[in-house]
């Protein structure tokens, strides 16, 4: 399956590579092609920075991220009655909802991990640890919970500077 551009030139559909009639395959690009530039000079050659350390003002700032995940919270889980199945399907909404507001901070360099927990409130003590391997200068994170009647969720969020 093939279609007509010009007269002379056939365009592969699966390829999208320009093909000469009645030549041995050889490719013309003409000023029309629809194939992009990456495609025809490679990838682009990044230089490494060499930095070990992020900029001040593209440092990870959990107060900043504690008031998005607070809001967060509150947003989808304000009016929500606790059920089993609740708990797995919300903790991924929220955890994909909460990494993605924190992206728009544009926090170069850094890897964010989101953890959720949602659980039934029948006014237990609930007690939660991770284990991070990390730089203290470059590295932190932010947590906050929220409870209602019915439930009670804990985010944390892990900004991990990468070199």
């Amino acid at each position: 399956m093939s279609k007509v551009r010009k007269p002379g030139i056939l365009r592969s559909v699966m390829t999208k590579t320009p093909i000469r009639e009645g030549s041995t395959r050889e490719r013309t690009w003409d000023a029309k092609s629809d194939i992009s530039d990456n495609v025809l000079t490679g990838p682009r050659q990044i230089e490494n920075t060499y930095k070990l350390a992020p900029d001040d003002e593209k440092k990870f700032r959990p107060g900043k991220v504690e008031n998005v995940m607070k809001e967060t919270l509150t947003e989808f889980l304000a009016d929500v009655e606790y059920e089993k199945t609740l708990g797995q399907r919300m903790s991924k909404l929220l955890a994909d909802t909460i990494k993605t507001r924190v992206k728009e901070f544009k926090w170069t360099r850094y890897k964010i991990v989101v953890h959720v927990i949602i659980g039934e409130n029948r006014e237990q003590d609930i007690t939660a640890g991770s284990r991070f391997l990390w730089l203290e200068d470059t590295d932190n994170y932010a947590s906050t919970t929220f409870a209602n009647k019915s439930l009670f969720a804990l985010a944390v969020c892990f900004g991990v500077y990468y070199e």
